[in-house]
């Protein structure tokens, strides 16, 4: 009798999505976007060319996206002015 012989069934695999109705990737966004907006505030701002490139640099240099990088800056100036 093999080790094969001895098992009855193979477990099921468990279903991560669903394959028949997949979500859109419109969709997607859209759910990821509903979540952010309960913890989270959307600006949108235009910056000089030059403060742009200056905010990359900052973020590559910390390991940051921009939008930690906007808010650790935003922290900072708060503390720095005792707002908080």
């Amino acid at each position: 009798m093999s080790p094969r012989d001895s098992v009855t069934s193979a477990p099921e695999k468990k279903t991560t999505r669903n394959r028949k109705n997949p979500t859109s990737d419109k969709e997607r966004v859209r759910a990821y976007q509903a979540r952010k907006r309960e913890t989270h505030k959307e600006i949108k701002v235009f910056i000089s060319t030059e403060q742009k490139q200056a905010l990359i640099k900052l973020c590559d240099e910390a390991g940051k996206t921009q939008a930690e990088m906007l808010e650790h800056l935003i922290e900072a100036e708060t503390k720095r002015k005792g707002f908080s």
